[in-house]
């Protein structure tokens, strides 16, 4: 297609062949074409990265969009910003690609079932999440059981969650939380109600 004429790639049948080999030759039609519902959704679902190519009118499509991002993650940043606030959509991207978050509204990027798919799906997003997660014990407990490999402690030490006893018994038994270095490093009473420190010193002897 990069080649073809400008007559050929105006040509709805010859573009709709060639989108359902290699989406991503959505680049070299027509803007026509670029606009034409049926090409576009044949090319995103055959490779979502031809959202890029996609007229503006149709990245507002949530067809469109929600076969982009299941394809690939990263093409949200390609939607429109209402289907960037969209939670279906977003929840396939960062299912895709964690990466996605990045992306999605502002909103969503503080939503905790967004936040917990995309470091499910990345563990790598862990650095770029928003610190109200880290005061949240449920979320910081399903984070270690499901990067168990993953020390997580840098990320928590400083936050709140230690203050909640039902976390520490918990924290205590999961290898990923390193109890044993923070009582260490610093003066359990400064962050730790006493029945917490029991139950975690009697873990440690």
């Amino acid at each position: 297609m990069q080649y073809a004429s400008n007559e050929l790639q105006n040509d709805r049948e010859v573009v709709l062949a060639a989108v359902n080999q290699n989406g991503y030759v959505l680049e070299y039609a027509s803007n026509n074409l670029r606009n034409d519902r049926e090409v576009v959704l044949a090319a995103v679902r055959q490779n979502g990265l031809a959202l890029e190519y996609a007229s503006n009118e149709l990245r507002k499509d949530r067809e469109i969009v929600l076969a982009a991002v299941c394809q690939d993650g990263q093409v949200l940043k390609y939607a429109s910003n209402k289907l960037r606030n969209d939670r279906e959509i977003v929840l396939a991207a960062v299912r895709q690609d964690g990466h996605a978050l990045e992306d999605a509204s502002d909103d969503l990027q503080n939503d905790g079932e967004v936040v917990l798919v995309a470091v499910t799906q990345n563990c790598k997003m862990l650095n770029y999440i928003s610190p109200i997660f880290w005061d949240d014990a449920n979320f910081v407990l399903k984070v270690a059981r499901v990067h168990s490999e993953i020390d997580i402690t840098p990320h928590i030490e400083r936050f709140k969650v230690f203050n909640n006893p039902e976390f520490v018994r918990e924290a205590i038994y999961l290898p990923n939380i390193r109890t044993q270095k923070i009582v260490k490093c610093r003066a359990l009473s400064n962050y730790l109600p006493l029945p917490a420190v029991l139950d975690l010193l009697f873990v440690l002897i």
